[in-house]
Formats: C-alpha cells, structure tokens, sequence
C-alpha cells in the first residue's frame, strides 16, 4: 500500500480523533455493545433458518422461551436510536469536560445533557403526534439520534458559556449544590429544546416531512428512483446503504422500505434483488464482515481485535454485523471506509456475472436474511454452485481485507504511542509541581492509556518481561566504584516506557512488591558475580519508595536476597528520592535505622530539587546524596551552578557524607 495513501488516511484518522463529535460517537457506540450483543443473541436464536426448529420454537416451554426473546429483542434493537442518543450524549459531555471540570461537574452535565437529547429526540420522531410508532426508537433513526445528541451537546456547553447568566454563577454554598445545578441548568436547557423545536417546525414546514430523517430517505429514494432496475438500481442500492452505514445510519433499515417495495419479489428477468443482495453481496452482514472477520482471526497480530472478532462471531455467522461493526469500530473509520464500500461491490461484480454468464443458477426462491453463508447459497439457487460462488467471494474478500488491518493496527500503534507520549508529559508536569493523582482513575484519554498500559504491565511483571540495566558510577580517578540498578521496560508498542510511569502504575496497580522483590533479587545476583570477579569493594544501589518502606515485609525481603546470593549488606545500597524523603514517618524512620544497623546505606536522589534538602544533612538517615542533574547539566554555563556544586560538596566534606553528580557524561 503506498506510503503517501497510507499517510492520508493516517492524516485523516488524526483529525477524526481530535474531534470531541468523533469521539463522543465512538466512544457511545463503543458503551452500545452490551446492548447490541444481547439484542443479536436474541434475533439469532429466533431466527435461525432451520424448518423443523422454526416450527417447534412457539412450542418450546408453552410459547415463553419465543416471549423471552423478544423481551431481550424489544428492550435492545427496538429502542436502538434513543439508547444511540444517550450514550452518545453522556459521552460528548465527558469528552467536552473532564479536561477543565471536577469530576462531579461532569457527571451533573452527563446527566443534564442525556435528559435533554432524550426531550429533543422524542419531539424529532413525533411522539406528539398521533400517528406515532415505536418503530420510530428503533435501528431506523440512527441517524437522527446522532445528530440530536451531538446538537444538543454543542448547544448547551455553548449556552452555558453566554456571559449574559453570569447573575446565576453564585457560589454552591449558598444553596443545596443539586438544585443550584439543576436551577443552573433551567436557561441552556430551555434554550436547547426550543432550538430543536423551532429547527423541527421549520424544516418540516419548508420540506413537509416528519423529521430530518425522513427528508433523507426520500431524498435518497428519489435518487435511486432515477435508476430503471437492473444492475445499475443495485449497485447504487449497495453503494447507499454502505455509505450510510460508514456514516452511523442503519443504512439497510434506512431503504428497507424502497427495497421491499421494488426488489423483493424473485423476477426470472431481472438478476438483482434482496434476496441476492443478501445471499451473494452483503455476506456476514453490511460490508460483507464475514470476510473481515475470518481475516482478522487468521492475520490479525492485536488481541483485542481478536477479542472483538470471537465476541461478533456468533451474529455474523447468521448476518448480524453490528457487534463488528462498532466495535471495532468500523463506522467513522476512515481506514475502513475503502474495503468496507469495495468489499460488497466486488461481490455484487463478480456475482452478477457469474449468474448472467450462467456460471451460476438464478436466484429461484427467497432466503431469510438470517440464512447462514453457503447454506444460503444453495437454497436461494437450488444448486450447490450457489454455495460455491460464495466461498469464492469469501475468499476473495479475505484477502481485500487483510492489508487494511495492517494498516488499522499501524495506526491504532501511532496512536497509542502519541497518547502514552502526552501520558508522560503529564506525569513530568505533575513531577514539576509535587502533585499525585490517579493516572488510571481519570475519566479521559489519559484515564484509557493508562489502564491499557497498566494491564500490559501486569501482563509483563506475570511474565517476568521487564529486565535491570546498570548505571556505572565512577570516581575522579576513574575507577567505576558502582552501579545504580535501573528498571527498564520495552513495550511491544511504544517502545520503552518512561520508568517514572511504571513505577506510579506498579503503585497503582499494587504490584510494586512483586517489582520490588524482583529488582532486589536481579542486583543481588548481579553484586554477588561481580564480587567473584574483583577484589575491590563494588556497590550496587536500589531505588525503592516510601510504599517500599511501608511494607511489613520489606526487610525480611531484603535479609532474603542478602542470605540467597552471599553479598556484604555494605554493598547493597538504597535510593530514596527527596520527595518521598519528605513524606518519610517515624515508622519508616525507624525502618532506615534498622536496615542502617544491619550494614545497609542510604541515598538521597534528586537532591537540590526540593525546598528543604538541607534537612536531611543534619540527620543520619543518609550517607550518601545524589545531586540533581539538572544543577550538573548547567555547571560549565552557570556560574550560579558550580556555586551550588561547590557549596553542597563542602557540606558533604564537613558533615561526612559522599556526593554523586548525576549527568555526568563528558570530561
């Protein structure tokens, strides 16, 4: 695939992502999957196309397994758009907000924002009207709910915003903070219905049809009405529903009523109609998935593609294809959109030519849409050249579909290294300002990577991937007296990861005992061959935090590594960092004296970024400091820097404890 197509696409993909519409989408869809899974099992256990279970279904357990299903049915898939609707608009309020307002703002506009795309939307499909049906909630009016709930966001953070309700802005103390929310909310809320009711009034009045949907299918109908039949009125059918679909409209529910009005019956002239678009063209359901989805478990190298490959399996065996297709996701996919339209239209080529070429047999009797590939084949045509002409199909959308996954891993891969990227500037800026939160308790992209990475670093401590390199630490002879123990681990994805990052997750995550106890047991083995090898006292240092003190067994964790590899406790050093110097109790205090008497010594890294490291020289807590590199980076060009250097390395001369410039690394 060429570099240049490729870097479009990627280009292309970039800007969906960094739009809040794009992701509220996505992400609403992404929440719709329950719904959708439940909803297909439903649709696939009562449709399944076999004559003698069809016939015994309303007899299973007196007719209640049949009242059961279209519980699950009329609960999922026939209320499909309102669902769609707010999920999509709780999403966009959390897109829209979590970045500028606490976490209880958020939730308060999720559920705002969700009741009024639920007032807009029901207005939208004419519940006032007598006329009204549930049909109208269903798959049917997808693209309605979109554009309701993506209205009604726009609208009422832009609304809320309008400096002219300052005089409501008044402090939550002065009243009940639920009311002073919901009084808050009373101007952007009314604003926001009466833009979508007067929208409404006015463009049904101008074009005189129900809704903006509605507008859209005729339209489209119209269009399509302008082709007599035959193969061109196919391929344009196919060309629209695909369209629609890539755009999140139920682009089959969309023309339903087009295509059973015009091409449902079996026409011994025309070639063209459902049951061949169902049969031969859209196989697995819109887009032919079947073929994406065999393509995905045979080539697929990313589990989670996988995972979503297993889960829609069932459904698109029996043509359900909405679990594949949003949760991929497919829909607002660029990547997707070439194969997703190609796809069909090759089959609908192919097939159409081998029934006119008469390779084939015409389609003789109708097929129930729900009607498995190959099985299909052979009762639409009578003939199992009907089933052959599918496996060919099949095949060959295999491998259409195979280099778009690549490129669909390559960029989920770009991607993922340039959130882990903003991961890490923001853990360096919080670093910057002495502040800790929960990396994986954030509600935002942010919140996503983190947990990602975090469950790829539980996955790599189980199997032991992550490894100890070495930081030699060398004297003004030259002699290398020592190392620094350092954790590193390379992700299969993004590479190496900031250690800083693995350690907050290890916390997070409550692995840091096991990481620990590995580090430890790695530089003892490590100290004890390079003791057989020298005769010269070499020390190996370990980083560990105020969590590692914390921990009852923490000391007989040590002793344990000590006794297992023979080592001098001298030489086995500790690195505590200034910050977490700071938070140090009497506990963990008395823990430094314990370890200290055993033989063990105590390192201050990062020294000189605090506000109160001369503190720690008036204590005996730590023999040794670790001056900062970012006062040694700056010594030949900062006068103010060696003055620093100097003055800390005559303190250590007076009050006898060593000094390690970081960052050392030219003459």
């Amino acid at each position: 695939m060429g570099e240049k197509f490729q870097e479009t696409l990627f280009k292309i993909s970039e800007k969906f992502e960094e739009t809040n519409a794009f992701i509220a989408i996505r992400q609403g869809l992404i929440m719709m999957i329950p719904l959708i899974v439940l909803g297909s099992f439903s649709l696939t256990v009562k449709s399944l196309p076999i004559p003698a279970y069809q016939q015994v279904l309303p007899e299973i357990f007196g007719g209640k397994l049949v009242e059961f299903l279209d519980f699950i049915y009329a609960g999922t898939f026939e209320i499909f758009s309102v669902a769609l609707a707010i999920t999509t608009s709780v999403c966009y309020a959390m897109v829209k907000n979590t970045k500028v307002h606490s976490e209880r703002a958020v939730v308060n506009d999720c559920f705002i924002l969700a009741i009024l795309t639920l007032i807009s939307l029901m207005g939208y499909m004419g519940i006032q009207n007598a006329d009204f049906t549930k049909v109208s909630l269903g798959t049917t009016n997808t693209f309605m709910s979109l554009l309701v709930a993506l209205g009604s966001g726009w609208f009422y953070f832009e609304v809320k915003e309008w400096k002219i309700f300052s005089f409501l802005k008044r402090s939550e103390t002065e009243v009940d903070g639920m009311y002073y929310i919901a009084v808050h909310s009373i101007i952007p809320a009314t604003v926001v219905v009466s833009i979508f009711a007067i929208g409404n009034q006015v463009f049904t009045h101008i074009f005189h049809v129900d809704n903006i949907q509605q507008g859209l299918v005729y339209l489209m109908e119209n269009v399509l009405s302008l082709f007599k039949g035959g193969f061109s009125a196919g391929l344009a059918i196919l060309i629209s529903i695909h369209v629609m679909w890539f755009f999140g409209l139920h682009g089959s529910n969309v023309l339903d009523g087009l295509i059973k009005k015009n091409y449902t019956m079996i026409d011994s002239i025309e070639i063209y109609n459902k049951t061949f678009q169902d049969v031969f063209v859209i196989m697995g359901g819109c887009g032919a998935v079947l073929g994406l989805l065999i393509a995905i478990l045979l080539f697929s190298r990313k589990k989670i593609m996988k995972n979503v490959a297993k889960l829609a399996l069932p459904g698109v065996l029996f043509n359900i294809s909405e679990v594949i297709i949003f949760g991929l996701p497919i829909i607002f996919n660029p990547v997707f959109f070439f194969p997703f339209l190609m796809v069909p239209v090759v089959n609908y080529l192919i097939s159409y030519g081998a029934i006119y070429l008469g390779l084939v047999p015409r389609v003789i009797s109708q097929v129930e849409w729900t009607a498995p590939v190959l099985l299909s084949g052979y009762q639409a045509t009578g003939s199992l050249a009907g089933s052959a002409l599918q496996l060919f199909c099949l095949a060959l959308d295999v491998v259409m579909y195979v280099p778009f996954i690549r490129l669909f891993e390559i960029q989920r891969d770009n991607a993922m290294r340039k959130k882990v990227n903003m991961l890490v500037e923001f853990l360096q800026h919080e670093e910057e300002r002495s502040q800790i939160t929960s990396l994986t308790g954030r509600d935002d992209v942010l919140g996503n990577i983190a947990r990602m990475i975090a469950n790829d670093l539980k996955e790599a401590v189980r199997k032991k991937e992550l490894y100890i390199m070495y930081q030699p630490q060398v004297d003004t002879e030259e002699h290398c007296i020592g190392a620094e123990a350092l954790l590193r681990w390379k992700h299969p994805i993004v590479g190496f990861v900031y250690p800083p990052l693995i350690i907050r997750l290890a916390k997070e995550l409550d692995i840091l005992k096991e990481m620990e106890q590995y580090i430890f047991d790695t530089a003892a083995s490590a100290l004890a061959s390079i003791e057989k090898e020298t005769d010269q006292p070499f020390k190996i240092s370990v980083n560990i935090t105020n969590e590692s003190l914390m921990w009852d067994g923490f000391e007989k964790m040590v002793d344990d590594c000590v006794k297992k590899h023979h080592i001098f406790r001298e030489r086995l050093w500790m690195e505590i960092t200034e910050q977490d110097a700071l938070a140090t109790s009497m506990d963990i205090t008395d823990k430094i004296n314990n370890l200290k008497a055993k033989g063990h010594k105590f390192l201050i890294d990062d020294f000189g970024m605090g506000h109160t490291s001369l503190l720690y020289l008036q204590t005996n807590n730590f023999e040794v400091v670790k001056i900062d590199g970012t006062i040694t980076r700056e010594l030949m060009e900062n006068e103010r820097y060696r003055d620093i250097l100097k003055s800390i390395i005559y303190l250590g001369n007076l009050l006898h404890f060593m000094t390690i410039a970081e960052f050392v690394e030219t003459k």
